[in-house]
């Protein structure tokens, strides 16, 4: 039986809704323990891995809960612009979650309808509007992207000059990140200039909670916790 809440070693406080989620993204595949190690697109090695594309798209159910463990951060950000939020996913997976996020609150009280827009992975190099989105239109939009991971953020800094290079103020927009492996990412974000960056889980909680609950044995934690460590 899962407890009502765990803090983890970050200070974060996990409830007992949050521990259902993520054993139900272990459950799916979403989240797990490799046998070989995966390497990262930051070149870093682990046996932990979290997914989020095709094998959240296959369950649109859980897809849907996973968006709205961002709800509350969401909720809770100013309208910057336009009085209508507009979330863009950083490709790939980020798309999806951005996608049901949209959807999820469609019965928002008292703000316009949010909506969301898809970003290209390749430059659009034929009709009309040649970009990596569509023009921003601030006077009706207040733009928020979306990350489903973040390691290095190598993959967010490069999607955000791409968005700056179509018109979106994103040194001045909210960045919302649904865990973050607390591989420097944060701080590069920093340097680069961009502050407004929301986290909403960390990784080293999970697995840290998923040892407490008795899910994972102890040996995970004591293999992963050195080679994050190295970050902090």
């Amino acid at each position: 039986m899962l407890p009502k809440a765990f803090t983890g070693p970050s200070g974060r406080t996990l409830t007992h809704w949050d521990l259902k989620l993520w054993c139900e993204l272990e459950t799916n595949g979403s989240f797990g323990w490799n046998p070989t190690e995966i390497e990262f697109n930051s070149g870093f090695k682990c046996h932990i891995y979290l997914r989020g594309r095709n094998d959240l798209s296959d369950n649109t159910w859980l897809l849907s809960k996973t968006a709205n463990s961002l709800d509350g951060i969401v909720d809770a950000l100013p309208y910057r612009y336009g009085k209508q939020q507009c979330y863009i996913g950083i490709p790939t997976a980020g798309t999806q979650l951005a996608t049901a996020l949209a959807f999820e609150r469609r019965g928002l009280i008292g703000h316009e309808t949010p909506c969301f827009r898809s970003m290209r992975t390749e430059l659009k190099k034929h009709g009309k509007d040649n970009m990596w989105i569509d023009p921003p239109d601030l006077s009706r939009h207040t733009y928020i992207s979306i990350e489903n991971v973040m390691s290095t953020a190598g993959s967010m800094i490069t999607a955000f000059e791409r968005m700056e290079s179509d018109g979106y103020p994103t040194m001045y927009m909210d960045h919302v990140v649904f865990a973050d492996w607390e591989l420097g990412g944060l701080t590069n974000l920093h340097k680069k200039g961009y502050e407004k960056i929301h986290v909403r889980y960390v990784i080293r909680d999970i697995i840290a909670a998923f040892v407490h609950i008795g899910r994972w044995p102890k040996e995970r934690w004591d293999y992963i916790e050195p080679k994050l460590a190295v970050f902090r």
